[in-house]
C-alpha cells in the first residue's frame, strides 16, 4: 500500500469540505454564477492536493450532466473533446465490461431511496459509491470511489445539484473484488442510512457494517490490537478476527489499514 495513503484519505476530506461549502456560494435561484471563478479557485484547491488522482465538480441530476469538472484530464486521461450531454456515455464506454450494469442497477435504485426518505429527514444527504472499475485508454486501471453532496434544494427539498468528489482507490481495494456498493446517509446526524451491495443487488435501510463491527474497527483505528480487542468487548481473539475478515470481505478492502480508511471515507466510522 501506498506509504502516504493516509494522509491522502485526510487531504481528501479537507478538500472535499472546502469545495461544498465553496459551491454552495455559488448559486443564485437555480443556476450557478461566476462558474469560470468557480472553475479557478476549485483548480487551486486541488492542485494544492499532489499525487491525489482525483477529479471534483458539480453535477446536474436533472439532466444527468456534469456541469463541472476539475482535474478530469489528469483523472480519466486525454478523452476527445465531447458535449456535456455525451460525457456520462463516454466515461460509461471505459467502465470494465462486468461493471457495464451498475448505472441503471444504481440509478433504479437510489430513485427509489430518494422517494422513501421523507421530507423531514431528507438533510445532510451523504452518497458514496465505492468499487466501480473502468479501465482508462492507456491501459491504466481505476476503481473508483465517489462521495457526493446535494448543494441546491427546491422547496420540498429535492435536490437538481451534487458536488462530487471522485477518488482512485485502486490500492485500497483487492484486485479481485468483484463487486461495488453504495451507501446513502442523511438526517440531522446522518443516523439514517440506506445500502446497496452488487453481490446480493437487494435494498437495506441497515449499514454496510453491522454494529459490533463498527465498534471493533474504531478500535482498530486506535492502534488497538486483537487481543486487546477481545478484552475491552469481552469476547474472543477468534470472534474479534472473524469480524474483521467479514468486514474486509464486504467492503472488498485489500488489508485492515485499508479497511479503516475506506469506512472513515464512506462515513462509518
Amino acid at each position: 500500500m501506498q506509504k502516504n495513503s493516509l494522509s491522502r484519505v485526510q487531504e481528501a476530506d479537507i478538500l472535499y469540505k472546502k469545495v461544498v461549502a465553496m459551491s454552495a456560494s455559488f448559486f443564485r435561484d437555480d443556476g450557478i454564477e461566476e462558474i469560470e471563478r468557480f472553475r479557478q479557485e476549485a483548480n487551486l484547491l486541488l492542485g494544492g492536493m499532489s499525487g491525489m488522482d482525483a477529479v471534483i465538480g458539480i453535477f446536474d441530476h436533472r439532466n444527468y450532466t456534469p456541469v463541472l469538472e476539475v482535474g478530469e484530464k489528469e483523472f480519466w486521461g486525454n478523452l476527445p473533446e465531447v458535449s456535456s450531454a455525451d460525457r456520462m456515455p463516454q466515461i460509461m464506454r471505459l467502465l470494465e465490461k462486468e461493471y457495464l450494469p451498475f448505472f441503471t442497477d444504481s440509478v433504479k435504485w437510489f430513485t427509489g431511496v430518494l422517494q422513501q426518505i421523507p421530507f423531514e429527514l431528507s438533510t445532510n444527504i451523504q452518497i458514496f459509491h465505492c468499487g466501480i472499475r473502468y479501465r482508462l485508454l492507456n491501459g491504466k486501471p481505476v476503481c473508483l470511489f465517489s462521495k457526493g453532496s446535494p448543494i441546491h434544494y427546491d422547496a420540498n427539498r429535492k435536490f437538481s445539484y451534487t458536488f462530487n468528489y471522485v477518488q482512485n482507490v485502486n490500492h485500497l481495494l483487492k484486485k479481485d473484488f468483484p463487486h461495488y456498493w453504495i451507501r446513502v446517509s442523511h438526517g440531522e446526524g446522518n443516523e439514517h442510512v440506506h445500502t446497496f451491495h452488487s453481490e446480493e443487488k437487494i435494498y437495506s435501510n441497515k449499514d454496510l457494517l453491522s454494529s459490533r463491527e463498527k465498534e471493533i474497527l474504531k478500535l482498530v483505528a486506535d492502534d488497538c490490537d486483537t487481543k486487546e480487542i477481545g478484552e475491552r468487548l469481552f469476547i474472543s481473539t477468534a470472534t474479534v478476527g472473524n469480524h474483521r475478515s467479514n468486514m474486509i470481505d464486504k467492503l472488498g478492502a485489500r488489508d485492515t489499514t485499508a479497511l479503516v480508511q475506506l469506512a472513515k471515507m464512506a462515513g462509518m466510522i
